[in-house]
């Protein structure tokens, strides 16, 4: 499945915390399940599907973008605009992207096959094996292993307004049509108003632009990483992003919006300078990113 195309997204390289008040919280996610004999049989089960059904592997063998990559996978974080980058290449097979949702979010492992392309949804194995044509998760970069030929894309945005929209989003809670909700766990979180969310956020959650990249909230370490991504985008100027992401991997991206929070809550000038001090982490790994030529708003726009 060749597709030639025009690159107009700059490249951003080749390859693949501080805390707030007693040190760093949990890292995403803060629940890790415990190893029983349960969990190890369907861990065997995992691998006996995956390796044993070759409908998957028969359509990645097809898969080949311009650069000569094999599947892309999006370094997912919350509230960047990623469901939206997710929808639009799920529309790709010709079917309601939020069907094809669905099904992944239905199905025992998390992936779907719409026309000729196969997608994965936050599983490690599943990613790390690479029979997919788009694949996004959650997962921290470090403990995401992806093959060689995977075409890496992330969403960054102004961290204000990220953690902002974050908050907005726990006291909303999803629009009963989609087929993953926040659990209600999070959703608690938000209890109280800003400033008790505040409160009790972990860091991991304040700071995910920094914790994808970094379990250790270094900047340089993030940096790194993210100038080891094909491509970045900003949530600011995202329709212009995906437009041109488009034309760098020849494929007719349009732009499908889901996840957006409806009621919106307003911030005083206190909440803002507050919210600015627990995220002066992320704003120095923009600097970085901006300073080295890495990536920057507007870097994304079409030529």
């Amino acid at each position: 499945m060749g597709r030639p195309m025009g690159s107009t997204v700059p490249e951003m390289g080749s390859g693949p915390r501080p805390g707030d008040g007693g040190g760093p919280q949990p890292l995403v996610p803060v629940w890790q399940p415990k190893w029983t004999l349960r969990r190890g049989a369907s861990l065997l089960r995992d691998v006996w599907e995956i390796r044993s059904d070759p409908t998957y592997r028969r359509l990645a063998r097809s898969y080949e973008l311009p650069d000569g990559s094999r599947r892309v996978y999006c370094h997912h974080i919350r509230k960047t605009a990623g469901t939206s980058l997710a929808q639009s290449f799920m529309a790709l097979g010709g079917e309601d992207p939020m069907e094809v949702w669905r099904r992944t979010a239905a199905s025992r492992l998390p992936r779907a096959i719409s026309g000729e392309y196969a997608f994965v949804v936050n599983h490690r194995r599943l990613l790390a094996e690479g029979a997919y044509f788009y694949g996004r998760s959650h997962h921290p970069a470090a403990d995401q292993p992806l093959p060689p030929k995977t075409f890496t894309v992330t969403i960054l945005r102004d961290p204000v307004a990220r953690v902002h929209s974050y908050y907005d989003f726990l006291v909303a809670g999803d629009e009963p049509h989609l087929p993953v909700r926040v659990p209600e766990q999070e959703r608690r979180k938000a209890e109280g108003g800003l400033d008790a969310f505040l409160n009790r956020v972990p860091t991991a959650y304040l700071l995910n632009q920094l914790s994808t990249f970094s379990e250790r909230f270094d900047v340089s370490e993030a940096a790194d990483r993210i100038a080891g991504c094909s491509c970045v985008l900003f949530t600011e100027e995202f329709a212009d992003g995906l437009a041109a992401l488009g034309r760098r991997l020849a494929l007719p991206l349009l732009v499908h919006r889901t996840r957006v929070t409806g009621a919106r809550s307003s911030l005083t000038d206190a909440q803002r300078e507050r919210i600015r001090s627990r995220v002066e982490p992320e704003y120095e790994l923009l600097r970085r990113l901006a300073d080295g030529g890495i990536a920057a708003t507007g870097s994304t726009r079409s030529a």
